[in-house]
C-alpha cells in the first residue's frame, strides 16, 4: 500500500498462550490486597429483582471453572448497578486485587471509533508493570494479562461496547481494540480470578470458549418494578404500578427516573405518569431508550430556566465524564444555556439537586469535582441543546476546542497518552463545525506532524488515527464534511482507505478506496489516481480477487505513465508485478521488478520499502535466499533510519524467511525434506543434492531466523497493520515446523498458536489469500506432527486450500498443492 480520548480525565489479534516469565526470571511477588473501585460509575439507584444475577456473580467468583463472565443488556438496564451492588456487598471476598474500569467514558454511539489506550496507561502501572516499553496493543494486552494472573484478581471492564463493532455490521460485533482482544483471550485461557465484563452486546470472540459465560439481563419483572416503586414511596394500586412497569418495558433506568420524578413533582402519584406522554419526539435510532428519554423530557420541562438545566446541557457537550477544570472553562465563558452559574455555592447546590434526582452520579473521590452521569442522560441533553440552542452548542464547543488545544505542555506531543488532549481538541473543534481549522491547525501539524505521519508510522496507533478521522465525515468513510476543500476531502478518503486496510477491515476499506479512486480520476489527478489504484490492487489481493488485482495494477500503471511522475511509475510497476506474482505469472512479474529497479537507480540501487518487500517475496519463492539476505540487510539499514515501523518489520520478515531457506540449503537431511513437503516460501526451491553443511551452521541459521521472525511479528503488531501480520505468523509457524525437523526441537504448540491467530485474523477480515496460506501450512504441519491441526486432517486443510485457489485465482500456490498431494 501507498501511501479518542479525553486527556483531562484520564490499539489486534491475540494468541491463547500460557503466561510465563521470560528469560528464566522468577515472577515478582503478587500484589497484596490492592483495590481500585473508583472507576466504576456510582449512582444512588437501588437494585431490585436481580437475585439470580447476584447469585450468578457469587458463583462465577467462587468457582474456578468460570474465568470470564459477560453481562449483556441494552443501555439503562442496570448492568453497572448490578456490579456496583455486588461489590458493595463484598462479593469479591478472597480477592488479592480488584480493578475496575468503565469504557462508557469513550462514548456510546455506534459510529464512535474508540481506543483502550487510557485504560492500559492506567492499569499497567497499577498492576506494577516495570515501565519497560510495550510498543504494540497486543503486547499491552499480553503483559497486563500476565500481571493480572500473578494473584487472584477481579478485573471489571464496564461498558465495553465502545470498543466493539455494531452487531450485524461488516465486522459483526468484533472487538475493535487489539489490546483488549488479547487481554480477554488470555484471561479466558488462563485466569485464577475472574474477568467481569458488561456490554450492550455479546463479546463475539469469547462465544463458546471454555471458561466463558455470557448472560443477558432481562427487563425487570413486574414484581421487581412494583417493589422499586414502593421503596421510592410511589402511591397507587398494585394494578396501576404493574401497568406502569409494563408501559416502560421494565427498563430499570426509566423506572428509577420516573419514580424520582413523581415523588419530586407529582406527590408520588403513579397516575400522574400519564402526563409524561408526547413531550418530545424521539428518532428511530433511540427506540431502545425512548422511555428514559420521555422521563428526561419531563425533567427538562420542570427545570427550564434553572442552573440545574444549564449543568445538564453542559454535560451533553461530552460523551464522557467532565473534569472540574473543563467545567470551569465553560462556566467562565459565560455562554448562554451552558456552564452554570459562576457562583460556586449556586453551582454546587445545582449539582447536589441533580444527584438527588438521579440525573448526576455520585462525586468521584479520586477526581474531585468531576461530573458524570449515565450516557443516556448525556445523549438526551446534548441532543436537546443542539436542537434548541444551536448557537450556544457551537460556541461552547469552540471554547472547548481552544481550551484543549492550549493544554498540552508540548507543541508536538511524543506519546499516545500525551496526545489525548489534542484528540479532545479535534472532537470539540469538529463539533463546533471548525473542521478546516481543526484539520490544519491540530490534526496535520501537531498529531501527524505533517509529512511524518507520526501517529501511524512512528507510534503505530492506527486505531487512534481512525478515531480522529471519523469526526471529519458526514457519512462514515464515504462522504467527508462538505465544507472542506475538494483536496482535503480526497485526502481524507485516501487516508481512511489506507488505515482501514491496515486494520484488516477490508469490507469497509473497499468502497472507500473505490470512492477515492473515482474522485481522483474525476479531478484528473493522475498521481493520486495511480496511488489509489495501487492500494485497490493490494486490497483485491487480500480479499481474494486476484484477476481484479491485476487489472487494478495495470490501470494504476497507466495513470502513473500519464502523470509523468517517475517515482509513481516505479510504485505502480511493483504493485502490478506483485499482483502478477500472486496470479502465478512469475516471468512477467520478475521482468517488471527488474524494470522498476532500473528506473529507480538515480534514487537508490535497490528496490526498498514495499517495492523491495514484494520483490524479495518473488525471489524467495524461487529459492533466492542469497540475494534476499544481501538486499534486506542493506535496505533494513535504510528504513531504520528513515522508514516506518512497517518497513522495518517486513525487511526483518524477509531476513527471517531467507535464513530458514539458508538452514535448509545447509542441511544434509535432503532426503527427509523430500518426504515432508516444503514451507510456503520454499515451494519452488531447488536444493543442491550435494550440499552437506555442519550442524552448527544449520543451528546458527535457524537461530538467526528465529530472532528475525520474532522481531518481525512484534514489529508488525506495533505497526498496527493487521493485513500484513499473517505473513509474519505464517513464516514463524513454518520456522517451528522446520525446527522440529532440523533441530529436533519440537514446539508444534507454538506453530499451532500462530496458525490459529492467522485463521482468526483472515476470517474476521475476509483475507482469502491468507486463509489459503493458513490451510497449506496447517496441512504441512499436520503431516510433520502426524496428527490433526486445529481439528482438521491434512486432507481437509488441503481441500480447503484447493477450493480457495480455484475461487480466487491464487495460482502461485499450485506447486505446493501438488507437493502435499504427493504426500497424502
Amino acid at each position: 500500500m501507498n501511501q479518542e480520548v479525553n486527556g483531562d480525565r484520564n490499539i489486534v489479534a491475540g494468541r491463547d498462550v500460557n503466561i510465563t516469565i521470560q528469560d528464566g526470571k522468577s515472577a515478582p511477588p503478587p500484589l497484596s490486597n490492592k483495590f481500585q473501585l473508583a472507576k466504576l460509575p456510582r449512582t444512588d439507584a437501588r437494585l431490585f429483582g436481580r437475585e439470580e444475577e447476584l447469585n450468578l456473580l457469587d458463583q462465577a467468583w467462587q468457582e474456578e471453572k468460570t474465568k470470564v463472565l459477560v453481562l449483556t443488556a441494552f443501555g439503562g438496564m442496570g448492568k453497572t448497578a448490578l456490579m456496583q451492588t455486588w461489590l458493595d456487598a463484598k462479593g469479591y471476598a478472597g480477592a488479592d486485587a480488584v480493578y475496575t474500569w468503565s469504557f462508557y467514558s469513550q462514548g456510546t454511539a455506534e459510529d464512535r471509533q474508540a481506543s483502550a489506550a487510557e485504560f492500559f496507561a492506567s492499569a499497567l502501572p497499577w498492576f506494577e508493570h516495570d515501565g519497560s516499553p510495550l510498543p504494540s496493543e497486543h503486547d499491552r494486552g499480553l503483559r497486563l494479562a500476565e500481571l493480572v494472573c500473578r494473584q487472584r484478581t477481579l478485573l471489571i471492564l464496564d461498558g465495553l461496547e465502545p470498543l466493539q463493532y455494531p452487531l450485524a455490521g461488516a465486522m459483526d460485533g468484533a472487538l475493535r481494540d487489539k489490546g483488549i482482544l488479547c487481554l480477554c483471550r488470555q484471561l479466558a485461557a488462563q485466569n485464577n480470578g475472574l474477568l467481569l465484563i458488561s456490554s450492550r452486546q455479546p463479546v463475539q470472540e469469547l462465544v463458546d470458549r471454555p471458561g466463558v459465560e455470557q448472560h443477558e439481563l432481562d427487563p425487570l419483572s413486574k414484581a421487581a418494578g412494583v417493589e422499586l416503586f414502593r421503596a421510592a414511596g410511589i402511591i397507587g394500586t398494585d394494578k396501576e404500578l404493574v401497568a406502569a412497569v409494563n408501559t416502560y418495558n421494565g427498563h430499570a433506568l426509566s423506572l428509577n427516573l420516573l419514580a424520582t420524578y413523581l415523588c419530586e413533582y407529582e406527590n408520588g402519584d403513579i397516575r400522574k405518569q400519564d402526563s409524561l406522554r408526547c413531550l418530545t419526539e424521539f428518532p428511530e435510532e433511540t427506540r431502545t431508550s425512548r422511555h428514559a428519554f420521555k422521563v428526561m423530557a419531563a425533567y427538562e420541562q420542570q427545570l427550564s430556566g434553572t442552573a440545574d438545566l444549564q449543568v445538564l446541557y453542559s454535560l451533553g457537550l461530552f460523551d464522557r465524564p467532565v473534569s472540574a477544570g473543563t467545567m470551569n472553562c465553560l462556566r467562565e465563558s459565560e455562554i448562554e444555556h451552558v456552564g452554570g452559574p459562576n457562583n460556586d455555592k449556586v453551582f454546587h447546590a445545582a449539582c447536589r439537586r441533580l444527584r438527588r434526582l438521579g440525573l448526576l452520579n455520585r462525586d468521584d473521590a479520586e477526581h474531585p469535582g468531576t461530573l458524570d452521569c449515565h450516557p443516556l442522560v448525556q445523549q438526551y441533553f446534548g441532543k436537546r441543546l443542539e436542537e434548541l440552542h444551536p448557537e450556544s452548542w457551537q460556541q461552547a464547543h469552540a471554547r472547548l476546542y481552544e481550551y484543549f488545544k492550549a493544554l498540552p505542555d508540548k507543541e508536538l506531543p511524543d506519546t499516545l497518552e500525551e496526545m489525548e488532549l489534542l484528540f479532545a481538541a479535534v472532537r470539540h473543534g469538529c463539533a463546533a463545525e471548525m473542521h478546516h481549522e481543526t484539520l490544519h491547525k491540530v490534526y496535520y501539524p501537531r498529531i501527524l506532524r505533517n509529512n511524518e505521519d507520526y501517529l501511524c508510522v512512528k507510534i503505530g496507533s492506527t486505531n487512534a488515527d481512525l478515531t480522529i478521522l471519523s469526526r471529519f465525515f458526514d457519512k462514515l468513510w464515504q462522504v467527508p464534511i462538505s465544507t472542506l476543500s475538494n483536496y482535503d476531502r480526497a485526502l481524507l478518503i485516501s487516508r481512511v482507505g489506507f488505515i482501514l486496510q491496515g486494520l484488516g477491515r477490508l469490507n469497509e476499506a473497499l468502497p472507500t478506496i473505490q470512492v477515492g479512486l473515482k474522485w481522483y480520476i474525476n479531478q484528473d489527478d493522475m498521481i493520486n489516481a495511480a496511488i489509489m489504484a495501487g492500494n485497490l490492487s493490494q486490497l483485491y489481493l487480500s480479499i481474494g480477487e486476484v484477476s481484479k488485482a491485476v487489472n487494478a495494477g495495470r490501470q494504476g500503471f497507466e495513470f502513473a505513465v500519464k502523470s509523468n511522475c517517475t517515482s509513481q511509475r516505479i510504485d505502480s510497476l511493483t504493485d502490478l508485478a506483485d499482483a502478477l506474482h500472486q496470479s502465478g505469472t512469475v516471468y512477467e512479474s520478475r521482468d517488471l521488478f527488474v524494470e522498476a529497479e532500473k528506473k529507480q537507480k538515480l534514487e537508490a540501487d535497490l528496490l526498498y520499502s514495499m517495492r523491495g518487500i514484494h520483490y524479495c517475496d518473488l525471489l524467495l519463492t524461487a529459492g533466492g535466499w542469497h540475494e534476499v539476505k544481501k538486499r534486506a540487510k542493506k535496505t533494513l539499514g535504510w528504513v531504520k533510519k528513515d522508514g516506518g515501523l512497517l518497513d522495518v518489520a517486513l525487511d526483518e520478515l524477509s531476513l527471517g524467511r531467507a535464513a530458514v531457506q539458508e538452514a535448509i540449503a545447509l542441511s544434509d537431511q535432503l532426503t527427509v525434506f523430500s518426504h515432508l513437503g516444503l514451507a510456503p516460501d520454499l515451494a519452488c526451491l531447488s536444493l543442491p543434492g550435494s550440499t552437506i553443511a555442519s550442524a552448527n551452521r544449520v543451528i546458527e541459521a535457524m537461530r538467526r531466523a528465529n530472532d528475525w521472525l520474532n522481531q518481525a511479528v512484534n514489529g508488525l503488531r506495533e505497526a498496527g497493520q493487521e493485513d500484513d501480520l499473517p505473513r509474519g505468523l505464517l513464516a514463524r509457524a513454518a520456522w517451528h515446523r522446520w525446527a522440529a525437523v532440523l533441530l529436533d526441537q519440537s514446539d508444534i504448540t507454538q506453530a499451532v498458536q500462530d496458525l490459529q491467530e492467522t485463521e482468526e485474523i483472515a476470517q474476521r477480515g475476509g483475507m482469502k489469500l491468507h486463509l489459503i496460506d493458513f490451510h497449506l501450512e496447517a496441512a504441512r504441519l499436520s503431516l510433520t506432527a502426524d496428527h490433526d491441526i486445529l481439528g482438521r486432517t491434512p486432507a481437509e486443510h488441503l481441500a480447503a486450500a484447493k477450493k480457495g485457489i480455484d475461487e480466487t485465482g491464487y495460482n502461485r500456490r499450485l506447486p505446493e498443492v501438488k507437493n502435499i498431494e504427493e504426500l497424502l
